[in-house]
């Protein structure tokens, strides 16, 4: 996934575009899956932007393991590089996390929504007596 290519729906649906918006989601979260992830997320928020070297100062990791986890975060678009030299410099690709965020609402809504609520469940659900 590159740049902004979450789906304009958004939904997790049963059609195809549906899945394909689900997938979307599914990427995003593996990227942000790993607290060292979440880390340099962090890191990167508090600034303008920093390469390799600046992040890795503020985190318990070797440099090649940042170096693993920043490719993953700009595979998922989470993540712009500016190339300056020899040296990357890795800024948080704002519009992609607005349409994550956005996105995560939507599913966490739509699995609400279709909670059954406790007076009234759906047919097929079993309420468990504790007098059995």
């Amino acid at each position: 996934m590159s740049g902004t290519d979450l789906p304009a729906g958004g939904n997790c649906m049963t059609s195809k575009e549906g899945l394909a918006s689900c997938e979307e989601l599914a990427a995003i979260f593996r990227a942000l899956g790993h607290p060292a992830r979440l880390a340099i997320i962090k890191q990167l928020a508090s600034r303008q932007g920093a390469c390799c070297g600046e992040i890795v100062s503020h985190l318990p990791l070797a440099q090649s393991t940042v170096s693993q986890h920043l490719q993953v975060l700009k595979d998922a678009g989470l993540l712009c590089c500016d190339t300056r030299g020899r040296n990357c410099h890795y800024a948080l690709n704002w519009q992609v996390l607005s349409l994550a965020e956005c996105r995560t609402k939507d599913f966490w809504e739509r699995l609400n929504a279709a909670q059954p609520d406790q007076a009234g469940q759906s047919a097929g659900a079993q309420v468990v007596s504790s007098s059995d």
